[in-house]
Order: structure tokens, then sequence, then C-alpha cells
């Protein structure tokens, strides 16, 4: 897991992009694309959840 890295949700409508990991935190900063709306959302995820929900993606 890297800054810039992408994952796609395993519903296939969300992409989630990390951002620079915060100081001292467990959660990891992402943006979040609705590939439906196009909507980003700023999100902290867990990483735990990371791994369950989404799969990466090359880039």
């Amino acid at each position: 897991m890297h800054n810039g890295q992408m994952y796609l949700h395993k519903d296939h409508k969300k992409i989630a992009v990390l951002r620079s990991p915060d100081k001292n935190s467990t959660l990891r900063p992402a943006f979040v694309y609705n590939l439906g709306s196009g909507r980003r959302t700023a999100v902290h995820i867990r990483p735990e959840n990371l791994i369950k929900n989404y799969r990466p993606i090359s880039n």
C-alpha cells in the first residue's frame, strides 16, 4: 500500500486512491471515486477493510 495506489471495490462501482499517510495513524487516507456519478470523497480506510473490500489495480 503506497501513496497513489489504486484499488477497485468488490462491487466494481468505486475506486479508492491512497493518499499520504497521517502521522501516528493506523487509518489510510484515500479518495474514493464513485464510478457512476463521478463523485470524489475524502475518507480514512482501515487497512483490514481495504484488504477485505478492495483489490489493487496496477497503475
